[in-house]
């Protein structure tokens, strides 16, 4: 019999089917393209993006060290991926963040933390992994793994997957759709989830039983359902099952006739028109009496049509392979995938495929075609359903400087510039005693902090961060961690700006002068710093950040001294050096002639001076430092500089 709830699942399933057949055989062949995470030797993964042949590579700038299952919004504008909070680097619990492609603003999607009862210890951390996009973008269906440990030993926890809805335009409280009422597997449910394009619906693993020879149980196979994107559908019955996986086990007198096995639906993925949902049916042989080890899995992809229930296989694969990720092309005539060698742990194997052996693999509907797109550890495809916006102007933004912070003319002056069409919302801190946290000698003890405009008035002042904006200031998440350090959160107009830090009382020592973005409406450029080059930890320390290359971009990095104008005590001979994120040094130089001459005079920024360098480097999105010294650890005061050529 069946119920209310479920009639009205059963009703429109039958709908989407009937209304949308004839769209699935019109669907017009989209000059969309295919985003993947390539991981980067040694670094961070990097968000790339091709055309549906494989040509056309170009990057996406993600803002984050680490990260991992991309997925596009229907419209193409927007990008979730998952990644730990900058905000919370000591927790575990990661979140979900949109990046807008067209105009690099980023959003926070979910805000889940770190749950610790401070009676036993015990903590729930949590990883949203799939996540997917409802049709007109105001919502966001996420499937959560809650991680059940202690904080010292997060290899012996419980997994409970929960599916949610969260609104991405509001503030209100996410659905609870789902909680897995067994809290027992990593397997049941909480591995995939996607929403109709074409009506108000989920679909999403759910552990499942059946019925073995031996007595059924739940946990034995994972099934696919439709689910009602609301608070308890799932224990209210509001869902209809749509693939049915099977599982067998006997225990016979001997070794050989004693096995239990079950198939498991993960990874689901609507069809363009809603009318079809592909998936990864995962063959789970768990043990026998002779062997207590569970084999590799035997993975298949298939197809199932919500209106019939026609289950048909696209294609299987050799033991040992594991798929994380299948999606569809825009015009439903093929699937994308990666796929890779099973990893194992001391129990079997593992939900999870060896990093280095994954491949991105095509292959058209019918099972023909298949054959390899990308390799080299490739991985997490997702299909954009309209053509992507064009890759965004790379940028150079968030400024940041370390050196030694004396008086008059050997004060720390940072400059940037605000660029684009609207106002920036802009933090400036200026960091000292924490930094003797970092073990660095010698820190500036009380730092006082201006913010000139371009005519060189001050247009905000600040000691002690608490004393003024503190609100502001803790609400964009980067409040300095001393109270005596000095932040000035300001909205400014196109244009360029100096950061000046002196020590409160004419104190003197090492300081860092920081400006952050905060929103997308308008760019940092241009970045350059002036102060007091001397050796050992205070050495000038010059950051920035490559922002929002879909392609790389070309930039000049200058280290100015004798010709700064009216300074008596310039550094004399200035050496550079450019280190990439991950502290390599990309290229270095002394006396700008000497090498790449013609290149910087086509820049048209030229220093003035033989002995100044300078460097010429295409650089990809992502975070880059420059060192200044004195030649022969001679000291003086030195400008910093790096300068968008695009």
């Amino acid at each position: 019999m069946i119920t209310k709830s479920r009639h009205r699942l059963f009703v429109l399933r039958a709908s989407i089917g009937a209304v949308l057949w004839l769209t699935f055989l019109l669907t017009p062949r989209l000059r969309a393209q295919i985003g993947f995470v390539q991981p980067q030797p040694g670094g961070s993964p990097q968000m790339h993006r091709i055309n549906a042949d494989g040509s056309g590579d170009l990057s996406i700038f993600v803002p984050f060290a680490t990260f991992d299952y991309p997925v596009f919004s229907r419209d193409g504008t927007q990008l979730a991926v998952t990644a730990l909070d900058p905000a919370l680097p000591n927790e575990r619990s990661q979140n979900i963040f949109s990046i807008s492609l067209t105009t690099g603003a980023i959003s926070e999607r979910t805000f889940y933390g770190d749950l610790v009862d401070q009676h036993t210890g015990t903590v729930i951390y949590n990883f949203p992994n799939y996540k997917a996009f409802s049709p007109d973008n105001s919502q966001l269906a996420v499937f959560t793994y809650l991680f059940t440990g202690t904080t010292d030993d997060i290899g012996t926890q419980t997994t409970t997957p929960s599916l949610e809805v969260h609104f991405t335009n509001t503030s209100a409280a996410p659905l609870q759709v789902h909680v897995d009422k067994g809290l027992n597997g990593t397997h049941h449910g909480g591995e995939g989830v996607d929403w109709s394009p074409a009506a108000n619906v989920l679909v999403a693993p759910l552990e499942g039983t059946t019925s073995f020879l031996s007595g059924g149980g739940p946990g034995e196979v994972t099934t696919l359902n439709l689910i009602d994107p609301s608070a308890g559908a799932v224990i209210a019955g509001r869902f209809q099952q749509i693939t049915f996986p099977h599982a067998d086990g006997h225990v016979g007198l001997g070794n050989d006739d004693a096995y239990i096995w079950g198939e498991h639906d993960y990874a689901p993925k609507f069809s363009p028109n809603g009318r079809g949902v592909a998936f990864v049916r995962a063959f789970q042989n768990f043990f026998t009496l002779s062997k207590t080890t569970p084999d590799p899995y035997i993975e298949s992809i298939h197809i199932v049509d919500v209106t019939t229930l026609v289950d048909t296989q696209v294609s299987s694969f050799a033991p040992g392979a594991y798929i994380t990720t299948v999606d569809w092309s825009p015009d439903g005539t093929q699937l994308i995938f990666d796929i890779g060698q099973q990893a194992t742990g001391p129990l079997g194997p593992l939900h999870n495929a060896i990093p280095e052996t994954v491949e991105i693999d095509v292959v058209n509907v019918d099972g023909t075609g298949l054959h390899s797109l990308r390799g080299s550890g490739a991985a997490r495809p997702a299909w954009s359903r309209t053509a992507l916006p064009p890759p965004l102007a790379p940028d150079l933004g968030n400024i940041s400087t370390r050196m030694s912070v004396g008086t008059a003319d050997n004060v720390l002056i940072g400059g940037f510039i605000v660029t684009g069409d609207g106002d920036k919302n802009v933090i400036v801190r200026a960091i000292g005693p924490s930094l003797s946290d970092s073990g660095i000698s010698g820190a500036l003890s009380d730092p006082v902090l201006e913010v000139h405009d371009s005519s060189g008035a001050i247009i905000a002042t600040n000691d002690s961060w608490k004393s003024t904006q503190q609100d502001e200031i803790i609400a964009t998440t980067v409040p300095p961690t001393n109270d005596k350090e000095a932040a000035i959160v300001k909205r400014l107009t196109p244009g360029a700006y100096t950061a000046v830090v002196r020590g409160k009382n004419g104190g003197t020592g090492v300081g860092l002068v920081e400006a952050f973005a905060l929103d997308g409406t308008a760019r940092l450029a241009n970045i350059s710093t002036r102060g007091l080059v001397q050796t050992g930890d205070s050495v000038m320390i010059g950051g920035f950040i490559v922002l929002n290359a879909g392609m790389p971009t070309d930039v000049v990095v200058r280290a100015i001294g004798p010709s700064l104008s009216g300074v008596a005590s310039a550094l004399a001979d200035p050496t550079l050096e450019l280190h990439d994120g991950n502290g390599a040094l990309i290229a270095s130089n002394d006396n700008w002639k000497e090498t790449q001459k013609s290149e910087i005079e086509g820049t048209g920024v030229p220093p003035t001076d033989d002995k100044e360098s300078a460097l010429v480097q295409t650089l990809n999105a992502g975070n880059y430092t420059a060192i200044v010294t004195g030649k022969n650890n001679t000291t003086g005061v030195a400008l910093v500089e790096a300068y968008n050529l695009q």
